[in-house]
């Protein structure tokens, strides 16, 4: 029966397995052999189920504590550069857990008059044990890749994919460009941010919502592919809002109802028929990101950190890190760096949608530098 119960719909249920191995006649001249026997079974019938088991039970956690992990790594790189210290980052390449079964069975034989142990003597016991000793690899992201990807300015068309889904468009071109035509924008909390740039941005994010702009791809004359801004549904002689958009970038063009074509360009300089970018790096966003760390008053008075020479603008401050002296209670993500605590709180939507979106930008430029990273992996056994 037990045979039939594994072959035909896996492992049976505990009180199956009960009934079925009570009821084999145990007899002492063949107990060794009933031991062998049900003990086989039993770990026929436990493999069967610990291993669609510990799939269903491991693959999530191993999944949480890697995502966890890797948030806590990205902040811990926004904390450390904001007090102007290094930092290294690691992936983790491959998790192998090694499964392994152990067997035991055992039976109670009395000795000599059986009143002193009738009724007190197992006939017959067996169990199955199990054991998962992962092994977690982890390759260090160093060398000439990672460091050019870190410093080379991100792609218009990296930005323009980042920005498709985004609620806020004017945050993501602040965070992307260093100069954009003839306007300049800053380093947050090193300079300060521009009043025409502000402008810019309050009419970038007026047009995209009203749907007037759009972000399209074109193609060259030369067969290339090109990003542009597109102008349409606008009224000839009402739309301000766009005809001083296109001023402050000093782009001339007749505004009479027809669609109006901006190229955009990573470039440096200004052109009056196209946008010239220069977009920032992946290691400027992260100085950018930094910009919004509160850091606890007692490291700016000793001098451990530099404080900010202009002041954040509430609408361009993309995350806020707090900070504390005991852990906190409600954190999405924390990390303790020179006996604080810095987090993000679990309340605060914006930051977190901030911070989730510095994952995926951060994965995206270094995906492939891991992947041809160079250097041995770092191979951890657990025990």
């Amino acid at each position: 029966r037990l045979v039939t119960a594994c072959s035909q719909k896996g492992a049976p249920t505990e009180p199956e397995m009960t009934r079925m191995i009570t009821a084999l006649p145990i007899a002492p001249p063949g107990i060794g052999r009933r031991f062998l026997t049900i003990a086989g079974l039993l770990l026929l019938c436990g493999c069967s189920a610990l291993g669609p088991r510990s799939i269903s039970a491991g693959r999530g956690v191993y999944a949480e504590v890697i995502n966890r992990t890797e948030d806590e790594q990205l902040l811990n790189v926004i904390v450390r550069q904001r007090y102007d210290e290094t930092f290294g980052m690691m992936t983790v390449a491959s998790v192998t857990a090694n499964l392994q079964f152990s067997l035991s069975a055992s039976s109670d034989i009395g000795i000599g008059d059986s009143d002193n142990y009738d009724g007190n003597l197992v006939p017959l016991s067996a169990g199955i044990g199990y054991e998962e000793n992962p092994t977690i690899s982890y390759v260090p992201l160093s060398g000439e890749d990672f460091t050019r990807r870190m410093l080379a300015p991100v792609s218009i068309d990296q930005w323009i994919l980042l920005s498709g889904n985004t609620q806020h468009p004017e945050r993501m071109l602040a965070l992307a460009v260093n100069r954009i035509n003839k306007l300049r924008s800053s380093r947050l909390g090193r300079t300060a941010v521009g009043p025409e740039f502000v402008r810019f941005l309050e009419l970038y994010q007026q047009l995209r919502e009203s749907g007037v702009v759009e972000p399209v791809q074109i193609t060259t004359e030369d067969g290339r592919q090109e990003q542009a801004w597109e102008a349409r549904g606008y009224a000839p002689d009402a739309d301000n809002a766009l005809r001083e958009f296109l001023g402050l970038l000093g782009i001339q063009a007749s505004l009479d109802g027809a669609p109006v074509l901006v190229p955009i360009r990573r470039q440096s300089g200004t052109a009056t028929n196209a946008v010239h970018l220069q977009t920032r790096s992946a290691l400027e966003v992260l100085q950018t990101f930094g910009a919004g760390i509160e850091i606890p008053p007692e490291h700016l008075a000793e001098g451990i950190v530099e404080p900010l020479t202009a002041q954040v603008p509430e609408g361009m401050r993309f995350v806020t890190i707090h900070s504390a002296s005991k852990r906190p209670e409600n954190a999405t993500v924390q990390i303790l760096f020179r006996d604080h605590w810095f987090y993000i709180d679990a309340t605060d939507t914006q930051s977190k949608k901030a911070f989730s979106f510095l994952r995926t930008f951060i994965g995206m430029r270094l995906a492939d530098a891991a992947s041809k990273q160079q250097a041995p992996f770092i191979t951890v056994p657990v025990r």
